[in-house]
């Protein structure tokens, strides 16, 4: 293993660790629209999604694989599976440029792939981009997945 990959390794795996321990810590409830400090990606509770979900203009974005997507999402969510990020946002990005908020999500804390999307998307000028890291599971725990879509 070169060291250059074994560098970067390292530093996706503290990356992780660092937002996983942050995730831990973060206790206290924020509003569901807030100002974003610049570099600064806002992290949603179920409460906080449901009321961005139900307004006009947000845009819930999957990145978990097409199966995972097909055998259950967030109402009116957009495929875009974090390892096909390349090949599939050219042609969401105007949807995506659109929206006053886009809400990133995966399948739970335990999942990194909603950070590295909202990052990437965030790296594009997406700056509305935000991220549910609890995810489909806290969704459908919180029985959301039955509500009707907006």
């Amino acid at each position: 293993m070169s060291a250059l990959r074994l560098l970067h390794l390292l530093l996706l795996t503290l990356a992780l660790a660092g937002y996983a321990a942050y995730l831990r810590a973060e206790r206290a409830q924020r509003p569901a629209v807030e100002a974003v400090p610049p570099g600064e990606i806002p992290l949603l509770r179920a409460a906080e999604a449901e009321a961005l979900w139900k307004h006009d203009g947000t845009l819930f974005v999957d990145v978990r694989s097409d199966a995972d997507y097909a055998a259950g999402h967030i109402a009116g969510a957009v495929s875009l599976p974090e390892e096909a990020f390349e090949q599939r946002f050219p042609a969401l990005r105007p949807r995506l440029e659109h929206a006053k908020a886009i809400v990133v999500y995966c399948k739970s804390e335990d999942c990194g792939k909603s950070l590295w999307a909202a990052i990437r998307l965030r790296n594009a000028g997406l700056t509305q981009t935000r991220i549910y890291p609890a995810g489909w599971y806290d969704w459908k725990r919180h029985d959301l997945a039955h509500t009707a879509a907006p």
